[in-house]
């Protein structure tokens, strides 16, 4: 898939930030979830588990809240172009 300057996966940078906006609009607060450098770290990092999760930035409150999401989004996304979840 598309990389912008080769170092991280538009894609599903793009999967990411409207998973993101879903999570504000649910919970209707006018807050980020994650900042989009949060974001592009996921894209880079390509956490499969709680723990490679905690390596992007976030925290444990975050994580527990958010992470379950944000990791089925990435598999999801990794399975959709044929690279191993």
């Amino acid at each position: 898939s598309a990389a912008v300057d080769g170092s991280y996966d538009a894609a599903l940078f793009e999967r990411l930030r409207a998973l993101r906006k879903r999570i504000a609009d649910e919970a209707e607060v006018p807050y980020i979830v994650f900042s989009d450098a949060a974001l592009r770290d996921m894209c880079v990092k390509l956490p499969r588990t709680p723990d490679e999760f905690l390596e992007v930035r976030v925290g444990e409150k975050k994580l527990a809240r958010y992470g379950d999401d944000f990791l089925a989004e990435i598999a999801e996304h990794l399975t959709d172009v044929g690279k191993e979840a």
